[in-house]
């Protein structure tokens, strides 16, 4: 008799220790994240620039047909997407170039910190800033490139995606480094 009271009573203190919050299925590890190989091929548009892109990115012309030079680069596999907008300088490169930071400062209010790197490429002329956008924001990278007389290219790279810093990471950084060689390639024509 003692040994079933006392079994009860194991019972009963087992069921009152399982009971709390219902129990959540976790995943065994991070997902993996595969990123095609880096390489670059020169992309030349209708357009007075070219430069390297990504050998994944998919060149598209932008609906806007009363603006030729407005394009997107596609980049299906990771669900993003790089908008490029080109601008023939007239006198008003001080406006764009303050337009462009204008874009840049409606990510202030989700971003964490905004770092800014410099283009200087005096030999090619090709000047402007590399905005990272730090965060759960639209857009993780920002950019203007220009030679201050004649041409102006903005860029803004977006996902197809809930914006989750941490879990775009590996991807978004990767579409940086991509974004800086493109940059870095870049020549007026």
């Amino acid at each position: 008799m003692k040994a079933r009271a006392e079994l009860t009573l194991l019972t009963a203190a087992l069921l009152l220790i399982g009971c709390g919050e219902d129990p959540v299925p976790r995943p065994r590890g991070y997902f993996r994240i595969d990123l095609p190989p880096q390489e670059f091929k020169r992309w030349t548009p209708d357009c007075p620039f070219s430069a390297e892109i990504p050998g994944y990115a998919q060149p598209l012309a932008g609906t806007r047909t009363d603006q030729p030079c407005w394009f997107n680069l596609t980049f299906p596999g990771q669900r993003a997407i790089v908008h490029l907008t080109y601008f023939p300088v007239d006198g008003n490169v001080a406006q764009l170039i303050n337009d462009a930071h204008g874009y840049k400062a409606t990510h202030e209010a989700k971003a964490d910190r905004i770092r800014q790197e410099r283009v200087l490429a005096d030999s090619v002329r090709v000047f402007g800033n590399l905005f990272d956008v730090e965060g759960d924001v639209a857009s993780p990278m920002v950019f203007y490139l220009t030679d201050s007389t004649s041409h102006f290219l903005y860029g803004s790279l977006y996902f197809s995606a809930r914006p989750n810093a941490d879990s775009l990471a590996p991807v978004t950084e990767r579409l940086r480094d991509d974004l800086r060689h493109f940059a870095a390639t870049l020549r007026w024509r």
